[in-house]
């Protein structure tokens, strides 16, 4: 997979394997259904005060999880846009006012997932050839340096 930047400012990711393309798929899906008690780190709770957590439970986290799940629906429908060519292989377009929402929702995603999966700065720093993707905890780990190299072009691309 290899990041061209847009003149427009935004970015278009092509050759994507079509294994590739549907991990890619899953950064839609909503973390806090997928990755339950990761997702706890997304909203933490603000303190140790009755009231306060009481205030952010009722006012502030309804209005963040509905703001993820906008962001969600951005992300969905630029994946649901992505073409396939004759080679099999697969092509998204990221345009550049959906820029900062693919980067809160990919920052999203890896936050549930590594929390979830207990994925240490040791598993982040493994070299890819001794990853075990045959596991839950491996799959989580390709997933989340996937998404992160894909912030990384999309930040990249910003800069521009």
């Amino acid at each position: 997979m290899t990041f061209e930047f847009a003149e427009n400012g935004g970015g278009r990711f092509h050759g994507i394997h079509p294994v590739l393309e549907a991990i890619l798929r899953e950064v839609a899906a909503d973390p806090w259904e997928r990755c339950p008690e990761g997702s706890a780190r997304l909203l933490p709770s603000p303190g140790e005060d009755d009231e306060l957590i009481e205030d952010w439970e009722d006012h502030v986290r309804p209005e963040l999880r509905e703001g993820f799940s906008k962001a969600r629906s951005v992300v969905e429908a630029d994946l649901d846009a992505m073409t396939q060519d004759k080679k099999g292989e697969w092509s998204l377009t990221i345009p550049a006012d959906h820029t900062h929402t693919w980067l809160t929702t990919l920052n999203a995603v890896r936050l549930a997932l590594a929390s979830e999966h207990d994925l240490t700065e040791a598993d982040m720093a493994t070299d890819e050839e001794e990853a075990d993707f045959s596991t839950a905890k491996g799959m989580a780990l390709l997933q989340v340096n996937l998404f992160g190299f894909m912030q990384e072009c999309l930040i990249r691309a910003m800069e521009e």
